[in-house]
């Protein structure tokens, strides 16, 4: 019976929601391939005990960069790999370059893919979103992180100091939110059908996921944002667009495992990536299969199945 090690982050009692999330996924990954018929432990992160784990085993990492282990999330894989242990996902290149959105978003731009324009002191005129360099989840976005472009500089420095991490500046795309979850290996990825995050009954609202709206119930966001799976005739064209643009993102990156682009579309019908996800939450991907009838069970299995060892 093949063993597999569930990685995660040591989950203190009084974590925010984002960050108890991922011992429910840890939990979540345990039963699912309990029942396929491996033997599946969960295992918080201890360089000593994987030191001491059998080089037959593969690690299914979830790991993440929970507030306080940013550098976490992209250093594991580099430790597994020091140790020859097999592991599911990203590597360390992978989650490196997606981890630090600035970074990405320069790798972007030399591969001619359309993202938001960055913020300088020459840049155009107009709402600019003010988000953390190395954060997920939408740690630390809320409305007040939309502002023009005369107040960018001192609300960097004022979210930076409210929550102690780096912040950068980009446009802000007013339009329609797109998600593209993929998997596979750096050869053959599969990409799964686009859903949109609809903004219901928002009127004059910034139509961004915050913290709240992903987090937090009883918010107006986590109440009034819904995802939609389904597209009309017409917004054919663009579901194929995004799909190719998220190829050409695994692609420009050289991922390996699981990963999800988030877009936006502007008032000309063009797609701007937003972020690139390697690793993200699996909720997405379940969703998906639950939508468009593929067993969810299986994708988990496939990544078992081509973990490696670089």
């Amino acid at each position: 019976m093949q063993q597999v090690i569930i990685l995660h982050n040591h989950i203190p009692q009084n974590a925010p929601e984002d960050v108890l999330d991922i011992l429910r996924q840890a939990q979540w990954i345990e039963e699912i391939l309990t029942q396929k018929g491996f033997s599946a432990k969960r295992l918080p992160y201890s360089l000593a005990e994987l030191e001491k784990l059998d080089k037959n085993v593969i690690v299914f990492n979830l790991v993440d960069s929970a507030p306080g282990e940013e550098m976490l999330s992209y250093l594991v894989p580099g430790i597994l790999e020091s140790l020859k242990l097999k592991y599911t996902g990203c590597s360390l290149a992978n989650l490196f370059l997606t981890t630090n959105k600035v970074l990405a978003k320069k790798l972007m731009a030399e591969h001619h893919l359309p993202t938001p324009a960055p913020y300088s002191k020459e840049s155009e005129k107009g709402l600019y979103l003010i988000k953390p360099t190395a954060q997920d989840a939408s740690v630390g976005l809320d409305e007040h992180c939309l502002v023009e472009h005369a107040e960018v500089q001192t609300m960097l420095k004022e979210k930076e100091a409210q929550i102690g991490c780096p912040c950068f500046a980009e446009q802000y795309i007013d339009g329609r939110e797109f998600t593209v979850c993929m998997y596979g290996t750096r050869e053959d990825v599969h990409v799964l059908p686009p859903y949109e995050w609809v903004f219901n009954e928002y009127g004059n609202r910034a139509k961004i996921i915050t913290y709240d709206a992903k987090w937090t119930e009883q918010t107006f966001g986590y109440e009034h944002i819904s995802a939609k799976y389904t597209h009309d005739e017409t917004d054919k064209p663009l579901i194929v667009q995004l799909e190719h643009l998220a190829k050409d993102c695994w692609k420009a990156f050289d991922l390996n495992g699981y990963a999800r682009v988030d877009f936006r579309i502007d008032a000309g019908n063009r797609p701007f990536i937003l972020e690139l996800n390697a690793n993200p939450s699996f909720y997405g991907f379940y969703h998906l299969a639950q939508e468009w009838n593929f067993s969810f069970e299986d994708l988990i299995v496939s990544l078992v199945n081509q973990a490696v060892i670089l």
